[in-house]
């Protein structure tokens, strides 16, 4: 009796003990799970303030943008003007040129002319005296020698009025140069300057996508790792349960045996329950997007991810390189659907040309063409640049067929 009381007093100790080693892993693995969660909570607010900062640089790189377009037009303008300027004054010197010529045979026959009558004057006059009808046509003759020399004076000083004219025109011309020559300068300055942050901007932006795709990696691992944890928790705790079940089931056997003195062996219980496409190519007739640059550095189809997020994506058209400025040209007749900016597609134009067939022009620096105008084959509608997400200067080229990119090879 003495000994199944003992025995009974150690079995509750030893399910006793087992128990409390059983509720202290359940504690650790919640201690764990705490963890993560913590973890994951800083995670979150990591990725929060990545994509802040993403989205900041976005808006930073296409108000950037915006200005490069800007300058870049501004620049374009300023050309046209030089240009204009450098062919007035061509003609200015052809002016000036023929005015110093006029003045030169005008002194030079006048100069004769008087040195002739310097030489010849007391004949000249004898011989009209006595060559003369009467003093009347004498004096007509005399009057007539008078007003020559006359004439003389006044074509001389009518000739140097327009010279001088005609140069204070060419130096008024030649100022002009002078100072559109600086304010292309200055255009071109500000032009590298926003280059070059809209160049940092983008590696930084690069930067923000690779820590946030990290941590999105993270994120994924500590959403498993949680899950992986609750389910050790709740293993801890079936097994804590059971564990409880076991010393009420052995509590109530060692009772039952005491209590049966004559009984000489004991009833054992147990619960084993537990547990190809269609085309569509309008008869030809386009030309090239980008006179003067013929070559592809990126063709129609599947490519890797320039910006090194991995893996590889449809690139929808093709990249035609060309430096900043280059004049981009309608490839066809057509409307211009639209003239806006995308944080992607940068500054780029769509222009319709009937049959649900639309050309398309990306990361322009600058658009000249406006939604609803029609332009003309060749006709300039914007500049080359690198806007939106964009790795240099180039012109992406694409074509569309009811709605659907297909190559724009086929076309032009």
């Amino acid at each position: 009796m003495f000994k199944k009381t003992i025995s009974l007093a150690l079995s509750i100790v030893l399910v006793t003990t087992m128990s409390f080693a059983s509720l202290a892993d359940v504690k650790n693995e919640k201690n764990k799970l705490s963890n993560l969660e913590k973890k994951e909570r800083k995670l979150v607010e990591q990725k929060k303030d990545l994509k802040k900062k993403k989205k900041d640089a976005q808006e930073y790189i296409a108000n950037v943008d915006k200005q490069i377009g800007d300058v870049a037009k501004d620049i374009y303008k300023t050309q046209g003007q030089l240009k204009k300027v450098d062919k007035k004054i061509v003609k200015t010197k052809k002016k000036l040129n023929k005015a110093k010529k006029s003045i030169k045979i005008q002194t030079r026959d006048m100069t004769k002319r008087i040195q002739y009558m310097y030489e010849n004057g007391s004949s000249e006059i004898l011989d009209m005296l006595l060559n003369s009808k009467g003093i009347s046509d004498f004096l007509s003759k005399a009057e007539y020698i008078t007003e020559l020399s006359e004439y003389d004076r006044k074509m001389l000083n009518k000739l140097k009025e327009t010279k001088n004219a005609i140069k204070k025109s060419k130096e008024v011309l030649e100022t002009s140069k002078i100072q559109l020559d600086g304010l292309q300068e200055e255009q071109k300055n500000r032009q590298t300057t926003l280059k070059k942050l809209s160049a940092s901007k983008k590696a930084e932006l690069k930067d923000y996508s690779k820590l946030l795709k990290n941590k999105e990696a993270d994120a994924n691992k500590i959403t498993e790792e949680i899950a992986a944890q609750k389910s050790a928790i709740a293993a801890a705790e079936a097994a804590e349960e059971a564990r409880q079940r076991q010393i009420a089931q052995e509590a109530a056997r060692q009772s039952d045996a005491i209590n049966k003195k004559n009984n000489a062996a004991y009833k054992k219980h147990g619960n084993n329950g537990g547990g190809s496409y269609n085309q569509g190519v309008p008869g030809g007739g386009w030309t090239w997007p980008c006179p003067g640059h013929t070559s592809v550095s990126s063709g129609f189809g599947t490519r890797k991810d320039p910006f090194g997020g991995g893996g590889s994506y449809m690139h929808n058209g093709i990249d035609i390189p060309a430096p900043a400025g280059t004049p981009v040209v309608a490839a066809s007749s057509g409307t211009v659907a639209w003239s806006s900016y995308s944080t992607t597609a940068g500054n780029w134009i769509g222009i319709s040309h009937g049959n649900g067939v639309v050309s398309v022009y990306m990361h322009m620096s600058s658009r000249i063409a406006v939604a609803g105008q029609h332009v003309n084959k060749g006709q300039t509608i914007g500049l080359v640049g690198t806007t939106g997400s964009s790795t240099g200067n180039h012109l992406h080229f694409g074509v569309q067929l009811n709605g659907s990119y297909v190559n724009p090879l086929g076309y032009v």
